[in-house]
């Protein structure tokens, strides 16, 4: 039963962790052994919390970037609309149709890489760009 209840120090272990604090800063605060924290970590009742409390701050940061959303589709919308540059207009435009067609947009890279690895051309890409604003608008 004792190994189901985060110690005070366990807890304070996880908040620096958090917080970003290396081992040996941790052992030092705390006033334990590296092996300690070590230990500590290993216990699943610490990773389990340490997960935990991640996954809030995940929750939180999401529901900060959600209520500012409007706000960034439309920066987006004008760097779409950015003639001046032409890899930033791409690469906006490419991002919102993904989202829009339902293709994973987990980042939006340069895609206009000069070796052309993908074997795509920027020009192409372009002409099916115009298109695609021609047919849908």
């Amino acid at each position: 039963m004792k190994d189901d209840i985060l110690t005070t120090k366990e807890s304070t272990l996880v908040s620096l962790l958090i917080e970003g604090l290396n081992i040996t800063d941790i052992a030092k605060q705390l006033k334990v052994t590296r092996n300690t924290i070590y230990s500590w970590m290993n216990k699943d009742i610490v990773k389990a919390e340490l997960d935990k409390r991640k996954q809030e701050l995940s929750r939180q940061g999401n529901r900060l970037i959600m209520k500012d959303m409007a706000i960034y589709i439309d920066n987006i919308k004008v760097l779409a609309n950015d003639k001046s540059d032409k890899r930033v207009c791409l690469a906006a435009n490419q991002y919102l149709l993904n989202r829009v067609m339902g293709v994973p947009t987990a980042s939006i890279g340069d895609s206009t890489q000069d070796d052309n690895s993908n074997g795509t051309d920027v020009l192409e890409l372009e002409a099916e760009l115009k298109k695609f604003k021609v047919k849908y608008k």
